[in-house]
């Protein structure tokens, strides 16, 4: 159960925010492509991809961005550590939720 003491309009429930930030970028990706949208599937098939691509981090990206974000000095915000893990658990978890995310997004 995940539980919020804050008012909000829309709820995203993630237990881990970073996999909330990216379902909510791959919404924004379909809501914008289904705007641009003529009816041909494989115009929405390479709309979709277009879109994904622009809003949904890429697995190397994230990866890059948590390595500065070590670098600089940056501690995870479970364990505490100066380590590239996303809330206590190893970065592939992480990317796998990513993986998942930008493949769902993809199916018409």
């Amino acid at each position: 159960l995940i539980g919020a003491v804050t008012e909000a309009d829309h709820l995203i429930a993630a237990s881990v925010s970073n996999w909330g930030g990216y379902a909510l970028a791959a919404a924004a990706a379909l809501v914008r492509c289904s705007d641009e949208l003529d009816g041909s599937d494989d115009d929405e098939k390479e709309a979709r991809a277009k879109w994904v691509e622009r809003c949904v981090p890429t697995e190397g990206g994230e990866v890059k961005l948590l390595e500065r974000c070590v670098a600089a000095g940056c501690r995870d915000g479970v364990s505490g550590k100066m380590e590239a893990t996303v809330d206590g658990m190893p970065l592939e978890t992480s990317m796998k939720c990513l993986r998942d995310i930008r493949e769902a997004a993809l199916i018409p």
